[in-house]
């Protein structure tokens, strides 16, 4: 494909996403609770490797999969409460807003341009190519993510994207100063129980 053909396609794909304002719309009454799972499934890891210190050498690929876990399962729980669509594809949890117009998912982000890492599985590369297409109904597909600071303490990064072919088309940011995103969260809260990833080697790289 030409650059020119590239160039047309991705005017196509952004003429047919929702855009931010649209997309911020229908989130709104959400976007704390998004906000929150993602700092809970962090402040969760933290908590168990204060209460199993051996738990700080993990991978970041296992550590990932563990925050992923636990932003799910607060996720899951409360979208199951208030009656917003979710379900489990495999490992991942799919999030569907106004009739299936916006479809959410968790994910770490690779760095500040806000990419994702996986196994790209033909629902993976549908998702990242904005080809999502539910009940007839074109979906615009967005991630809410995080990206934690160089030492694994704090999150730098918290927000929403909307990408196409790894170029963000657009992104809102969850972090409380709408100048930088910046986010420190305490690790020293009362001791939970341990949290570790079962998840088979192989499908380490899947979410995170």
């Amino acid at each position: 494909m030409t650059a020119c053909n590239l160039y047309l396609r991705l005017n196509l794909v952004i003429d047919e996403l929702l855009s931010q304002q649209d997309a911020e719309a229908i989130l709104a009454p959400h976007m704390s609770a998004l906000r929150r799972f993602l700092e809970q499934g962090w402040s969760d890891w933290h908590e168990s490797v204060l209460a199993a210190p051996k738990l700080a050498t993990t991978r970041a690929t296992s550590r990932a999969n563990v925050v992923y876990d636990r932003i799910t399962l607060h996720a899951e729980a409360y979208f199951e409460a208030v009656g917003i669509p979710c379900v489990r594809k495999g490992q991942m949890l799919v999030v569907s807003f106004d009739d299936g117009r916006l479809i959410l998912r968790f994910k770490k982000f690779r760095s500040r341009k806000l990419g994702t890492s996986g196994i790209p599985t033909e629902q993976r590369l549908e998702f990242e190519l904005q080809q999502v297409v539910l009940d007839g109904t074109a979906a615009t597909y967005v991630v809410a993510g995080y990206l934690p600071d160089e030492l694994g303490i704090g999150l730098d990064v918290l927000a929403i994207a909307c990408t196409y072919n790894g170029r963000v088309i657009w992104r809102i940011d969850l972090s409380d100063d709408s100048t930088t995103s910046v986010v420190r969260v305490r690790v020293d809260s009362p001791q939970g129980p341990s949290v570790r990833s079962t998840r088979p080697a192989a499908l380490e790289e899947v979410e995170g």
